[in-house]
């Protein structure tokens, strides 16, 4: 894809962690991209994390700096060059919030550009009775599968 994105400004030497820093209104605010290791083979989680003032991290902080669309195609240029790195691996991801909003907001991104991210990633949406397939912009999910092909 080729949206705008902002450059990471420091990763992990594992590539478990991505930062780049969101420019808006709201000042800068630094964004922390982890990949974690879950229980099953090859399954990793995808969070985004605010760094706050006191040095907390926070998956629930709403920073709203008018820069969604550019965050949005950050994850994506860091899940392209995650996955360039590791193939195997197939990333896990979900909202934080109990509302469903962020949920819902991966799924209208996902949706918006499926005809680009589906020729470079295998999408699977999570059903809330935890049924997985292939991503449908018609239906709801309350969690995502990528792994690249």
């Amino acid at each position: 894809m080729h949206l705008p994105h902002y450059d990471i400004s420091e990763n992990a030497d594992d590539y478990s962690e991505f930062k780049f820093i969101s420019k808006g209104p709201n000042g800068s605010i630094i964004k922390v991209l982890t990949f974690q290791k879950l229980p099953v083979e090859n399954l990793y989680n995808l969070s985004l994390l605010d760094i706050l003032e006191d040095g907390q991290l926070s998956d629930t902080n709403f920073s709203n700096n008018n820069d969604l669309r550019k965050i949005l195609a950050t994850i994506t240029q860091t899940l392209l060059d995650y996955t360039s790195e590791f193939p195997e691996r197939t990333i896990f991801f979900q909202g934080s919030d109990d509302a469903g909003r962020r949920t819902s907001l991966y799924h209208k991104a996902i949706t918006k550009y499926y005809s680009t991210l589906k020729k470079d990633f295998t999408i699977i949406g999570i059903t809330d009775n935890d049924t997985e397939e292939e991503f449908n912009p018609l239906k709801e999910y309350i969690a995502f599968l990528v792994k690249r092909k």
